[in-house]
Parts: C-alpha cells; structure tokens; sequence
C-alpha cells in the first residue's frame, strides 16, 4: 500500500486535524489579549508557534502513513484532555465564542482519532511500516 492509497477516512481524519489546527490560530488570536496577561506577548506567540508547528508535523506524519505520530497524537490527547476542561470553561465564560471553537476542535480530533484507529486505517498504517 502506498500512501496514495489511503482509506478514505485517514483522509478524512487529517483533514479535520488540519482544520483543528486552524480552529487553534484563531483561537490564539481571539485570546490573545486574555493570554498576554498571564504571560509576554512574545512569549506566548513563541509557545503558540511551537504548539501549532508540532501539531502540524504530527498530522503532516499521519497523512504519510507514520504510525508513530498517530500513536503519538493520540497519547498527547488523552493526557491532555484533563488539563484542557478548565481552561475550556473559563474560555466559554470569558469568549464564549472561543470557548464553542475550543469544544468543537476538541470534538472534531476525537472523530479523528476514531477514523484513525479503525481497522481499515490501522492496516494501512501496519502496510505504511512494513514498506519502509
């Protein structure tokens, strides 16, 4: 198998990865002020830049068939759900907006990662690794 030849719901999976992603930009603007209060602006546009490159080298990985960034990802997620709830309430009470984005990228990387652990796309991740 080739990386062309990827089920149709990895493909759908790394799509709404890249449009979490996005969702995050925003996010980072719209809060930008709020966050600029807890730490310097610049440091927080560094730590939003490292954050956002990450993530998109994970799902760059993912779209290529790397087992290890699907492992990864989901392992990031899992750990980081417990440390986003309150951040994500205090976000839907101070930018609701913001806060209704933060819980649709939330969902929208959980139908990721369950596209992404399916059978379908669990072999072709195994066939990925076995080519190499």
């Amino acid at each position: 198998m080739t990386e062309n030849n990827r089920p149709d719901k990895v493909g759908t999976a790394v799509t709404l990865l890249y449009i979490t992603l996005g969702i995050g930009a925003v996010r980072s603007i719209m809060e930008a002020s709020m966050n600029a209060q807890i730490a310097s602006p610049g440091f927080v546009m560094f730590i939003t830049l490292f954050v956002l490159g990450i993530m998109w080298l994970f799902i760059h990985m993912i779209g290529k068939g790397r087992n290890w960034a699907r492992i990864t990802f989901l392992v990031l997620f899992i750990i980081g759900i417990p440390f986003s709830i309150l951040p994500l309430l205090n976000s839907l009470s101070a930018n609701p907006i913001s806060g209704l984005l933060g819980l649709g990228q939330t969902v929208l990387q959980l139908v990721a990662l369950v596209f992404l652990f399916q059978r379908a796309s669990s072999e072709w991740f195994r066939a990925m690794k076995s080519q190499k």
